[in-house]
C-alpha cells in the first residue's frame, strides 16, 4: 500500500478529517494537514520572530510529508484549493509526485494543469493506491 499526503482548506476541515480517517481504515498510511486546529492567520506568538518561524515550520513539515508521501492528493471541494495548498502543489510538482484531486478545478488554470488525475472518493483512491 502507497502512502498520500492531503492538501486542503481548512474550509474543508470536517470533509478532510473523514476521508483520511476513510483512507487510514483501508491501511493507507495518510500524512494528514494541520487543520483540525488550525492557527488563526493573525495569530501572534511572543515577538514577531516567533510567530513567523511557528508558521515557516507549519509549512515545511507538510512539504517534509510531501516529500515522504507516494502520492499527493488535493482535496478540492467545490474547486477550491487555497494559497497553501498552491504552495504545496508546486513543491509535489517539482518532486515529480502525482498529484490527483477530488475535480480537475483549483480556482486556478495553472494550478489545474498540475492534477494528474480526478479521484472523486476515498474508494477510488485506495483503489489506486493498491
Amino acid at each position: 500500500m502507497k502512502s498520500v499526503v492531503v492538501c486542503g482548506s481548512k474550509k474543508y476541515k470536517d470533509e478532510i478529517k473523514e476521508f483520511c480517517r476513510a483512507l487510514e481504515e483501508a491501511g493507507v498510511l495518510v500524512y494528514e494537514p494541520n487543520v483540525q486546529s488550525p492557527i488563526p492567520e493573525d495569530s501572534f506568538f511572543h515577538s514577531e520572530h516567533v510567530t513567523r518561524m511557528i508558521f515557516k515550520g507549519l509549512t515545511l513539515e507538510h512539504f517534509d510529508w510531501i516529500r515522504k508521501a507516494d502520492v499527493c492528493f488535493v482535496y478540492n471541494k467545490d474547486s477550491y484549493a487555497g494559497v497553501s495548498v498552491t504552495l504545496e502543489m508546486g513543491y509535489a510538482a517539482a518532486l515529480g509526485k502525482p498529484i490527483f484531486a477530488l475535480s480537475t478545478k483549483t480556482g486556478d488554470p495553472c494550478r489545474d494543469t498540475l492534477i494528474d488525475k480526478v479521484v472523486p472518493d476515498a474508494e477510488t483512491l485506495i483503489r489506486l493506491l493498491n
